[in-house]
């Protein structure tokens, strides 16, 4: 599968997700961040910043904070 998305790991278990389609001195290129907290993975959405939204992947935590991307 081809994604647009661009991470970066920041810790072990912490990842930032960016655009990788916009330019990269453009603040809006960040999506959102990803952590592992037990077995599944937490999604902070830079959209919807009160919400958090839980993944039993990493694929598809980072494939929901894609903005031309649906779920199946």
């Amino acid at each position: 599968m081809k994604t647009n998305l661009g991470l970066t790991e920041l810790s072990p278990t912490e990842w930032r997700v960016v655009d990788a389609l916009r330019p990269y001195d453009d603040a809006s290129r960040v999506l959102g961040f990803i952590q592992r907290v037990g077995e599944a993975y937490e999604v902070t959405s830079l959209i919807h910043l009160r919400e958090r939204s839980y993944y039993s992947s990493f694929e598809r935590a980072a494939a929901s904070l894609d903005p031309r991307s649906v779920l199946a």
